[in-house]
């Protein structure tokens, strides 16, 4: 046996431990195609405060205010790119956000001081070139009073990643899904910041961390509003509404029924005053009579009642 062949046949037992060990460092809690969230034995230096008890709903309105801004650029690339240096893009969807807000609470409440939140989120967006599915990874792990948010991938394509890693693919141009599966995104570096065309955006109760741009501790005693985005999904939305929030509502469908009364009063005065001709199906009348009948037979719902009846009044 020459001395090349006795190396490798060592090396095989140690390659074969460290890939066990880096498969039990993880505990996969939940996992949907290539996305997932975990417990890791990432170091967050010991002094996590895990377990910790954190609502899903806290955690639902921060993950909504977090944004990235790209870094600003010298030479040919800036003035290509100079329209759209300065513009923020919201990291997550609502549909990210309702599972992994959910995911990082019931994970805070298993970790221990020694192990952080890993996870990686795709969806689809529309604000690059086109409708794709981006994937977003990185840590969660809280320190004293703050949830810290370390990144270490934002709006990547997953498939061009893994290809452009030199993984091996079963043609050349396409991964299955079983080689996807196995890829993993980076969950950031706590000891060291990696370069990234981004950077994140603070906000009210939020510091960058050693003034990197991939982290952000977020103090857990400030008051957060959920941020919506320019298109809601409403029933996504409502669960993460703060009181606040919900008492604005509230303020604003009273005042918007308000009007729909003195709306009606006036209406019934005037329809006992004069003897309407034909009648017309395009006047305010007509309109909010047929809305308050869809809604009273139960062909749409409450709030989309609020929103009609309250874009009629606003024509007056």
């Amino acid at each position: 046996m020459n001395r090349a062949t006795l190396i490798k046949l060592m090396l095989i037992p140690a390659l074969s431990l460290a890939f066990t060990n880096s498969q039990a460092a993880t505990e996969t809690l939940w996992k949907d195609g290539t996305d997932y969230i975990g417990i890791s034995s990432q170091k967050t230096g010991g002094n996590a405060t895990h377990p910790y008890q954190l609502d899903a709903q806290k955690v639902a309105r921060i993950l909504s205010q977090l944004e990235i801004q790209e870094k600003e650029q010298t030479g040919l690339t800036s003035i290509i790119s100079s329209s759209s240096t300065n513009k923020k893009r919201r990291i997550f969807t609502d549909k990210e956000i309702d599972i992994l807000a959910q995911g990082i609470s019931d994970a805070l409440k298993k970790a221990s001081k020694d192990e952080a939140i890993t996870f990686s989120m795709s969806d689809f967006r529309s604000i690059y070139f086109g409708d794709k599915r981006l994937s977003t990874s990185g840590t969660a792990f809280v320190r004293g009073d703050a949830l810290n948010l370390l990144f270490g991938e934002i709006h990547v394509d997953l498939h061009k990643k893994y290809i452009r890693s030199g993984e091996g693919v079963s043609n050349s141009r396409f991964a299955s899904n079983v080689e996807l599966s196995h890829f993993k995104l980076s969950t950031g570096d706590i000891t060291e910041e990696t370069d990234h065309a981004w950077k994140l955006k603070s906000f009210p109760g939020a510091t960058m961390v050693n003034n990197r741009n991939d982290w952000l501790s977020v103090n857990l005693d400030h008051k957060y509003d959920y941020q919506q985005p320019h298109n809601p999904t409403e029933v996504i939305q409502n669960k993460y509404l703060s009181e606040n929030q919900k008492n604005k509502q509230d303020e604003k469908e009273l005042a918007i029924e308000e009007r729909l009364q003195r709306l009606e009063k006036a209406t019934q005065e005037a329809s006992v005053a004069t003897t309407p001709s034909s009648p017309n199906e395009n006047s305010v009348e007509a309109r909010l009579k047929k809305v308050k009948s869809l809604y009273e037979q139960g062909v749409i719902p409450e709030s989309v009642y609020l929103n009609k009846m309250n874009a009629i009044i606003n024509e007056l």
